[in-house]
């Protein structure tokens, strides 16, 4: 049957978001995990730290933060997330009605690496970024014609990605300066592009060495952050601080500024991640969703064959995550983002040329079955989580 004939409205449309929401939170839904949490009390109030910059806004906003707080906030922006998702994923792709492109938006909204990877996660500054993400986008569809205001506006945007999470770099910067040379491919404002992305790079150089600790050794604050989060609160409001994520304010990509962190950025992704429990979880999740990549291979290797060039770099860079495997051991996080980006990409493009909708389209059509079966599989497996594999696996082998 053809979509046409269901003559989906606005409030159709809201069903659907609000059964499939409730279906994904039902099967990814987790606590925030302490890691998390934890960054959510890094602030200014001694000194400039990276990832400050949000527990800086809440130490301002709030006379006692506490986890109920975290969690509140954290909720709002994920479901702000997950309203976007739906916009991008099922409105906007699907103006023109055909049932291939709702399965299409279906197997993306549903799939572990995008929306339940969020939900599991909740809390993490990705949430935020992605969101100043698809806000960089809108400028740039809005004002690409206009070099200097954008060069400004996206500055600003992508400084205060930066803050907020100093490996936005690579997560999600990539993309928006491919978005902007899709865009305005013109060479009159290479040098304004070039410019600002040197500014960027000097501004991520900054945070990255400068956000370090000196004004406590780690000792002292994990006891102060304890004593000021923790011990003072019921345990329904406590913020529980996990060491773990204080290493990141007392080491570098080569050393370590304490005696109680052991291990430098790349020492601990190799230790961490580079060892036969990650591999086997990078084997497990490469297999299980082995369907999903094989449909983005053939529907990259389509659009790449009828694309020009400003298209075929926009569709690189989705990939540059892939470089956080040597900064950080969250196999599975890297993955998710290499995946949600690889989406946003496509149905962007999609937005731009019917020529990319027929790819999609006909991939649907040809590959139906592979459609349904990661439907299926997207809620008998879950998430992608963040650093371990699948729970219904790790019931299995451990």
């Amino acid at each position: 049957m053809k979509i046409e004939k269901l003559k989906l409205n606005n409030f159709h449309y809201l069903l659907i978001f609000i059964f499939l929401l409730s279906c994904l939170l039902v099967r990814a839904a987790n606590d925030m995990m302490p890691f998390v949490e934890t960054q959510y009390v890094f602030n200014y109030k001694f000194e400039f730290l990276k990832r400050g910059l949000l527990g800086e806004l809440f130490r301002l906003s709030f006379d006692k933060v506490n986890s109920q707080i975290i969690y509140i906030v954290s909720f709002f922006f994920l479901l702000i997330l997950s309203i976007y998702f739906f916009k991008i994923f099922f409105l906007d792709f699907n103006k023109e009605k055909n049932i291939h492109k709702f399965i299409f938006s279906i197997m993306v909204f549903t799939s572990p690496f995008t929306m339940q990877h969020f939900i599991f996660d909740i809390g993490r500054q990705d949430i935020i970024n992605l969101l100043i993400t698809f806000l960089s986008f809108f400028f740039i569809e809005k004002f690409h014609k206009k070099n200097l205001l954008l060069a400004f506006m996206l500055l600003l945007n992508l400084s205060v990605m930066l803050l907020i999470h100093e490996g936005s770099f690579f997560m999600f910067i990539p993309i928006i300066f491919g978005f902007w040379f899709f865009k305005n491919p013109h060479k009159d404002n290479l040098l304004i592009k070039l410019a600002l992305f040197f500014i960027i790079v000097f501004i991520t150089f900054v945070i990255s060495t400068q956000g370090l600790s000196t004004h406590f050794t780690f000792q002292e604050l994990n006891n102060y952050l304890l004593n000021r989060y923790f011990l003072p609160y019921d345990i329904d409001k406590i913020v529980f601080i996990q060491t773990s994520a204080l290493h990141v304010l007392f080491r570098d990509l080569f050393n370590t500024y304490d005696p109680f962190v052991p291990h430098s950025i790349i020492e601990d992704a190799i230790i961490n991640g580079f060892n036969i429990d990650g591999l086997i979880n990078n084997i497990i999740l490469i297999l299980l969703l082995s369907p999903a990549f094989f449909i983005v291979y053939k529907i990259y290797l389509n659009i790449l064959k009828s694309s020009d060039l400003r298209t075929k770099f926009f569709l690189i860079l989705p990939f540059s995550p892939f470089v956080l495997f040597i900064f950080g051991y969250d196999h599975m996080r890297w993955w998710s983002l290499i995946f949600t980006n690889i989406f946003i990409v496509i149905l962007f493009l999609c937005k731009e040329k019917k020529t990319y909708q027929s790819i999609i389209i006909n991939n649907v059509k040809e590959y139906k079955f592979l459609y349904y079966f990661l439907v299926l599989e997207s809620f008998l497996l879950g998430p992608v989580r963040v650093i371990g594999t699948f729970d219904v696996v790790q019931k299995i082998i451990y």
